[in-house]
């Protein structure tokens, strides 16, 4: 039996997760067969979760308010569907429907079940839960599979939170289960009342989150207080040098919420604000150092250390 003890999903540098969000407290040995390395392999290349879930793909652009950029005008997840020719994106074009999600999410919880650690589930990367254009039997049927892997932290994202009162499951309104995190875009201070419109559903749960990637300038004006993450980044699906990230900018969020932030990424963009090419050239330090830190378990680690030793054994 191969085991190694699971020392990802803590914060690079003081001060420490408190102990009731850190993901594996006593750092015991985890039998790495209970992981097969075909899920090990299907981890996430975004840093701040363990997998990526995604009943359906498409969504419709939203404009950014005056004076502000929208990411949604650099979206990946737009590029990556049309250029496999999944889906036109849009308001009233066809949102196309996943069919191995659902199977792929119940192996998760149950891997989840059976070494006794709890993974992170990122939904959606290519499109949004709050889509008011999904037919609701799908977003029924995604909230009702949320439910039941009550293993597993999902991390569900949307541009849309002014829909949540009228989209969610009434049960979520009245109480959020336990192992959902509501996250908001907000990658400019005048996308600031997406949060206040979260807050105003979910906010004493303690577990609203904030995306601030791509980030398209300052969020001084944005009180991020409530967040238990702010998911911090450059962009990296586009040339265009304006969504090169001011360092300015990074820096202010630091500094305001240094042990609240997850920083991802530069981006394409190093903070130099030349372009890179790939994210991973700029990298994703600041001052030297790694924000690396999410409130909910990611196993990262762990992930890549069985892919390796069941490659090993192989």
């Amino acid at each position: 039996m191969t085991t190694v003890i699971c020392t990802s999903c803590c914060r690079i540098g003081p001060p420490p997760p408190p102990p009731s969000l850190s993901c594996c407290p006593e750092r015991r040995p985890i039998d790495l067969a209970l992981i097969p390395r075909s899920i090990a392999k299907a981890m996430t290349g975004i840093s701040w979760a363990s997998f990526t879930a995604n009943a359906w793909g498409g969504c419709t652009e939203l404009a950014g308010t005056a004076g502000a950029k929208s990411g949604c005008a650099i979206c990946y997840a737009r590029t990556f569907l049309e250029r496999k020719h999944l889906v036109r994106w849009g308001a009233g074009e066809r949102r196309v429907r996943f069919a191995s999600w659902r199977a792929r999410v119940l192996r998760l919880d149950r891997m989840a079940r059976e070494t006794g650690l709890r993974f992170s589930v990122f939904a959606f990367s290519l499109a949004d839960w709050l889509d008011p254009e999904v037919p609701p039997a799908w977003r029924e049927e995604f909230c009702a599979i949320v439910e039941a892997c009550t293993h597993l932290d999902w991390l569900l994202l949307t541009h849309r939170p002014h829909l949540a009162r009228k989209l969610a499951p009434p049960a979520w309104v009245e109480r959020l289960p336990d192992h959902v995190w509501p996250g908001v875009t907000v990658e400019h201070a005048t996308h600031g009342f997406r949060l206040a419109h979260l807050a105003d559903v979910w906010g004493d749960s303690g577990r609203l989150w904030v995306s601030a990637e791509p980030i398209g300038g300052s969020l001084a004006g944005v009180d991020l207080s409530i967040a238990a993450c702010i998911i911090l980044g450059g962009a990296s699906n586009t040339t265009d040098p304006e969504w090169a990230p001011a360092p300015e900018h990074i820096g202010e969020v630091l500094e305001a919420y240094p042990d609240q932030v997850h920083f991802k990424q530069w981006g394409v963009f190093g903070a130099d604000g030349a372009f890179h090419g790939r994210k991973e050239r700029a990298g994703r330090a600041w001052n030297g150092a790694q924000y690396d830190w999410t409130p909910w378990p990611r196993h990262r680690e762990l992930l890549k250390a069985a892919a390796q030793a069941e490659r090993m054994a192989a």
